[in-house]
C-alpha cells in the first residue's frame, strides 16, 4: 500500500536513530492518528496496512547537495495520494528528528499497482480495506464521523460527506465515498 524510501546523509543519523524513524514511518503508525485516548482507525486496517507496507532506508555514499536537510523520505501511495499528502508529509516530518527532512509523496496510477501477481486499482484496494476491518462501525464522538468503508474516524469538518436516504455519512476521502456510494447502488438494485 505504502513504499517509503527514506535516505539519510551518510552519519546524519546513528543506526538506531535510523530504526527508530523506519518504525515510526510503519503505515500503521501513520495513519493511527489519535484523537484523544482513542485510536482514530479500525485495528484490521491497520494491521492490512503493514502487511502491503515497506520501509526501506538508504545510506548513500554519495550525497550532492546545498541544502541542509539531513535526509529526504519518498512516500510511494496509491491513487489517493493527493488526498493522502497533507497528512503524508506532516506525518513524515514528525517523525524524522528535528524536522529536518525533504518529503517527496508519489502516486502510484491507477493498474500500477500489483498484488499477488494480480493488478490492483483502487477499488480493489478499498474491497480490502473494508474487508480487513475488525470492529462493528463505533459510534462517532462527539464532532466527528466513522467512516464506514475503512472505519477511520474523520472531524466533521475535514470529512467528505454523503447524504443518503436521511442519513448523513461522513467519510475520510472522496474514493471511500464513492466506494460506499457505489456499494448502496449495487445493494439496491438486488
Amino acid at each position: 500500500m505504502l513504499f517509503i524510501e527514506v535516505y539519510a546523509r551518510r552519519g546524519a543519523f546513528g543506526q538506531e536513530e535510523l530504526r527508530q524513524i523506519a518504525a515510526r514511518l510503519a503505515p500503521s503508525r501513520i495513519f493511527a492518528a489519535t484523537e484523544g485516548d482513542e485510536e482514530a482507525a479500525d485495528p484490521g486496517v491497520l494491521a492490512l496496512f503493514d502487511s502491503l507496507g515497506h520501509v526501506v532506508v538508504h545510506e548513500p555514499a554519495i550525497w550532492v547537495t546545498e541544502g541542509s536537510a539531513r535526509c529526504v523520505v519518498n512516500v510511494y501511495a496509491p491513487a489517493w495520494a493527493k488526498e493522502m499528502s497533507e497528512h503524508l508529509v506532516s506525518e513524515v516530518t514528525a517523525a524524522v528528528p528535528g524536522g529536518d527532512v525533504i518529503v517527496h509523496v508519489f502516486g502510484v496510477p491507477q493498474g500500477g499497482y500489483g498484488i499477488g501477481g494480480r493488478v490492483r486499482r483502487s477499488s480493489d484496494m478499498l474491497t480490502m480495506i473494508e474487508d480487513a476491518k475488525r470492529e462493528a462501525p463505533a459510534e462517532a464522538p462527539p464532532g466527528t464521523y466513522v467512516d464506514p468503508v475503512c472505519g477511520a474516524t474523520v472531524a466533521k469538518e475535514k470529512a467528505v460527506t454523503l447524504e443518503l436516504d436521511g442519513h448523513t455519512y461522513g467519510f475520510c476521502c472522496p474514493h471511500c465515498r464513492g466506494h460506499f456510494a457505489k456499494r448502496r447502488r449495487e445493494e439496491a438494485a438486488t
